[in-house]
């Protein structure tokens, strides 16, 4: 077993879109791997789809939307999203101070295997 402070564990900091939203990779397995996000006020994560992996998302701060294969919800601090393999997916910030989320991806076949 592995257990890490998000706070304070040190990560590979990545901004993969160029959409100013700070990806902080804080774990990582064979299947799997945690994120920390954050959006700033007016940004987004970018549009993007993963193949092979589910992705669970828990907003941990701030208000925006959530945009799952093309239909937008609201969410905001204590939102749980669960994103199927494949599905084309944006999280925009949509409030006033940083969005923070962390981002489970875990591959669909380890749920298999």
């Amino acid at each position: 077993m592995d257990t890490k402070d998000i706070a304070t564990t040190e990560g590979s900091v990545t901004d993969p879109t160029g959409s100013a939203a700070l990806r902080r990779e804080v774990m990582t397995g064979p299947d799997s791997h945690v994120d920390v996000v954050t959006v700033p006020p007016g940004g987004e994560i970018g549009r993007e789809t993963h193949q092979g992996a589910d992705e669970t998302i828990v907003v941990v701060t701030g208000t925006g939307e959530a945009e799952l294969d093309g239909q937008r919800t609201p969410i905001r601090a204590g939102s749980l999203l669960f994103i199927p393999d494949g599905t084309p997916h944006n999280i925009l910030n949509r409030g006033h101070r940083p969005l923070r989320l962390y981002a489970v991806h875990a591959a669909t076949s380890a749920a298999t295997s």
